[in-house]
C-alpha cells in the first residue's frame, strides 16, 4: 500500500491543500481494516479552515473519496476539476453587436429566439450562433439578467389530460393599444381570448378584439369547435364572461360534459393556459411595439402566423409539437355538424311584432308573416350575422325575418321570349384559384370556418333550386315569379324537393293551375310543417 508523506509540495488549487489536511491524519496513520471507519468518523465531525480562512466540514464518505483520489493521484487530484475546453465558434465584434442591438430593442427576447431572428433575417450566418456564445455576449454588457419569480407556498400536484379535446382551458390577456377606426381613431386597448388543449398544449384559436364580452369570447369558442371539434370538458377562470347563462346553454346543446371553474383566489389549476399567457407575452406581444402594427386586422393576422408557428415547434413539456401530438390520436375527436353548431350559438330574445308584423331587434326593422302578428315570439340570430334571423314558437322555427325594406308589391308582367340565337361555343373558363383551394384542403384535413359555410351554403343552394325546379314545373308560366319564389325559400326553405313536389301536385287537384305563386308557396309550407 502506498504511504504518502506528511509535507506535500505546495499545490496550485487552495482547495487542495485544505482537503489534505483533513484526510492527512488517515493517509498517515493507515489504520488496519475494522478501524478505518471510527477514524473517519472522528475526522468528520471535526471542522477544518478552508483557503479564505472560512471553516468547513465533509462527510466520512467524502473523506474517504478524498483518501482515494489523494493515494491515486497525489496532491494534484484533490484540485477542483477543470472543465474541458470546448471549441466554440466565436463571434465578430459586429456580430456581437448585433446580438446586444436585438436584446436592448426587446428585452423579453428569449436566446432562442435571438438566434433565431438573427438567423432569418440574414444578420448571421445560420449555425454560427450558439445559445452559449450569445450568453455570453449578452452577460458581458449586463443584458442577461434574469428576474426572479415568486413561488407558491403551497406544493401544487401536476396533471394532463389523457387524450386530445379531453379538456380545454380558456383565458382573457391584455393586449396592446390600437386606433379604432369606428370611434374616429381612438386608441383603444385590444384582449386576447385562446383556446389550449390540455393534453396536447395545442392553440386551438385566439383572436384579439376591443371588447373583452361575451360575444368576442364566443367568437373563439365556436372558430376553436369548428376547426377542433368538440371537447369533452372546458376549464374556465371565475370571470363573468365564462360564468354567463348562455355559455352553460352552448355547452349543453352541443354534448359537452361540463364546466370547470377555478377555486376562488387559486388559479394553479389553470396553469397551463396562465403558462402560455406569460409565453405570448414575452414571445409574441413583446415584439409588437418593435413591429408596424397599427391596425386590429393586422394584429390578428400576426397573432394567427405566430400561433400556427407555436403548434408546430417541440413543447418544452412534452417534447413533441403540439399539433403532431393533438393529431396522433384525431380518431377520438368529436365532431360536430355546423348546422348544430350554429343553433347552439345563436342568442334569443323575446319580441311581440305589432299588427303588419313588424318588430325590433337592436336598432333593426323586420317584418313575419301576418299568422306571426301580435304574437309572442322567441327571436334567435347569430351576433356576427344579422341580415336574417329565425323566428320560433313554442319550440319550433316559424319562418326566418330578414330586414324589413318599404318596397312596391305588384305581379310580374311575363317578359317576351327572346328569339333563338345560334349556339355558340363555350369558352374554356378555369377556376384557378378555386384548384388552389381544393388542393390544399387536400393537405389540411381539419374544416376551416369558410369551408364549412361554403359547404353549409352550397347544400342549401342545391336544395332551394331542386325545390324551385319542381315548383316552377307546375305552375303557370305567367305566374311564375323567379325572385320571389326564391326569397320564400330563403326565409322558409330548405325544402324537401320530392316532398313539395307531392304537396304541389296534391294541391293542385282541388285548385285550378293558374292560382298565384304565393298561394301555393304558403300552402306547401304549411303542410311541411304539420308533416315535421
Amino acid at each position: 500500500m502506498l504511504v504518502a508523506t506528511l509535507e506535500p509540495p505546495v499545490p496550485t488549487d487552495p482547495w487542495a491543500l485544505a482537503r489534505y489536511q483533513a484526510i492527512a491524519a488517515y493517509v498517515a496513520l493507515v489504520p488496519p481494516r475494522g478501524e478505518r471507519r471510527a477514524l473517519l468518523e472522528a475526522l468528520a465531525a471535526r471542522s477544518w479552515p478552508g483557503p479564505g480562512g472560512e471553516a468547513f466540514t465533509a462527510s466520512a464518505e467524502t473523506l474517504r473519496a478524498w483518501a482515494r483520489r489523494y493515494l491515486n493521484g497525489g496532491i494534484e487530484a484533490l484540485a477542483d476539476a477543470r472543465p474541458a475546453p470546448v471549441a466554440r465558434r466565436a463571434l465578430t465584434a459586429e456580430e456581437a453587436a448585433i446580438f446586444c442591438d436585438l436584446k436592448r430593442q426587446v428585452p423579453a427576447r428569449s436566446l432562442d429566439r435571438l438566434v433565431e431572428i438573427a438567423e432569418e433575417t440574414g444578420l448571421v450566418a445560420p449555425g454560427k450562433a450558439r445559445r452559449s456564445t450569445v450568453h455570453r455576449v449578452l452577460r458581458a454588457e449586463d443584458l442577461s439578467a434574469r428576474k426572479p419569480r415568486e413561488r407558491p407556498a403551497d406544493d401544487l400536484d401536476r396533471f394532463e389530460a389523457s387524450f386530445p379535446n379531453e379538456l380545454w382551458q380558456s383565458d382573457m390577456l391584455e393586449g396592446p393599444r390600437l386606433r379604432d377606426p369606428a370611434r374616429g381613431g381612438e386608441r383603444r386597448k385590444a384582449w386576447l381570448y385562446a383556446y389550449l388543449d390540455d393534453h396536447s398544449r395545442m392553440c386551438l384559436h385566439g383572436r384579439f378584439s376591443f371588447k373583452g364580452d361575451l360575444p368576442a369570447m364566443e367568437l373563439v369558442f365556436r372558430r376553436a369547435i369548428q376547426k377542433h371539434g368538440l371537447p369533452a370538458r372546458v376549464y374556465f377562470d371565475n370571470g363573468a364572461v365564462y360564468r354567463s347563462g348562455h355559455v352553460r346553454h352552448v355547452v349543453a346543446c352541443l354534448g359537452v360534459h361540463g364546466i370547470i371553474f377555478t377555486r376562488a383566489r387559486r388559479p394553479m389549476g389553470h396553469g397551463k393556459i396562465e403558462a402560455f399567457n406569460r409565453y405570448i407575452t414575452s414571445a409574441f406581444l413583446s415584439e409588437v411595439p418593435a413591429s408596424r402594427i397599427v391596425t386590429l386586422d393586422e394584429l390578428n393576422e400576426a397573432w394567427l402566423a405566430w400561433a400556427d408557428r407555436y403548434n408546430h415547434r417541440p413543447h418544452g413539456e412534452t417534447g413533441e409539437a403540439p399539433r403532431d401530438r393533438w393529431r396522433s390520436r384525431l380518431a377520438e375527436v368529436r365532431v360536430a355538424p355546423e348546422h348544430r353548431v350554429r343553433e347552439a350559438f345563436l342568442w334569443n330574445e323575446t319580441r311581440t311584432p305589432d299588427k303588419s308584423g313588424i318588430f325590433s331587434l337592436l336598432g333593426t326593422e323586420y317584418q313575419v308573416g301576418p299568422a306571426l302578428a301580435r304574437r309572442k315570439i322567441e327571436v334567435r340570430y347569430d351576433p356576427e350575422d344579422r341580415s336574417t334571423v329565425e323566428a320560433w314558437v313554442d319550440g319550433k322555427l316559424a319562418e326566418r325575418c330578414r330586414e324589413f325594406v318599404v318596397s312596391r308589391h305588384r305581379r310580374p308582367v311575363p317578359a317576351a321570349a327572346p328569339a333563338a340565337a345560334p349556339p355558340a361555343r363555350a369558352a374554356v373558363k378555369v377556376d384557378w384559384l378555386d384548384h388552389v383551394t381544393r388542393q390544399r384542403r387536400a393537405q389540411f384535413p381539419e374544416p376551416t370556418p369558410a369551408m364549412l359555410r361554403e359547404e353549409e351554403a352550397r347544400r342549401r343552394d342545391e336544395l332551394d333550386a331542386a325545390a324551385f325546379d319542381a315548383l316552377a314545373a307546375r305552375l303557370h308560366p305567367d305566374v311564375v315569379d323567379p325572385r320571389a319564389i326564391r326569397d320564400f325559400l330563403a326565409l322558409h326553405g330548405p325544402w324537401d324537393p320530392v316532398a313539395a313536389g307531392e304537396i304541389a301536385d296534391a294541391f293542385f287537384l282541388a285548385h285550378p293551375r293558374d292560382t298565384h305563386a304565393r298561394v301555393l308557396l304558403d300552402h306547401v309550407n304549411q303542410k311541411l310543417k304539420e308533416n315535421k
